[in-house]
């Protein structure tokens, strides 16, 4: 005769059986962490539809009926101006380029600029050429986030202009962030 293994049968109250309560037990388990589980994805998707503006209660990226203020703090005092910043100074400029001066002045926050003052900008045409390269100042003014100079290609609309010949112009931009995190300009010159 070959030997053979012999498998020991379990105790009768290690097996559960059919309707037993051993059986009820492992299903309720089952029940319970099936729940947790979709308790849990239900969660992460409402957390996902409220990060993306949902309707949750949650903030929205669309915009507010509010007027965004401005928020000059904390000041940029060096290395390379925010993207946002440069392209308003370059919206701008490019506005005035474009004889559009009271859309150019929208991008304004102070009430008392010169510029809200240009009924005419002596500008024919202008684009913002680049930043200058370390141009941020130490100290933009208790109303600016930042202050920079950028080189504005300007073509003076006629012989008597303030802009002088025709030709690239360094001019100082001091701009501020606003509360809705988008950038307007407090006001530009010839000198920090």
């Amino acid at each position: 005769m070959t030997p053979h293994r012999v498998c020991r049968p379990l105790p009768r109250h290690a097996r559960p059986e059919s309707g037993s309560a051993g059986s009820a037990r492992a299903r309720s388990v089952r029940a319970i962490l099936t729940g947790l589980a979709i308790l849990l994805l239900a969660g992460a998707l409402s957390a996902g539809a409220a990060a993306c503006g949902g309707s949750s209660g949650s903030p929205s990226t669309a915009p507010s009926a509010a007027t965004p203020t401005p928020v000059p703090s904390p000041q940029i005092t060096g290395g390379a101006p925010p993207a946002g910043a440069v392209e308003v100074v370059r919206q701008f400029w490019k506005l005035v380029g474009e004889d559009r001066l009271s859309e150019a002045q929208r991008f304004l926050t102070s009430p008392g600029s010169t510029i809200r003052q240009w009924t005419d900008s002596g500008v024919s045409g202008a684009r913002v050429v680049r930043v200058v390269d370390d141009s941020v100042g130490p100290s933009p003014g208790r109303d600016a986030t930042i202050e920079f100079a950028v080189k504005v290609w300007i073509d003076p609309s006629s012989a008597v202009t303030p802009w002088g010949p025709t030709g690239p112009h360094v001019l100082f931009e001091r701009v501020v962030r606003m509360s809705d995190g988008s950038w307007r300009l407090v006001e530009n010159g010839t000198g920090p």
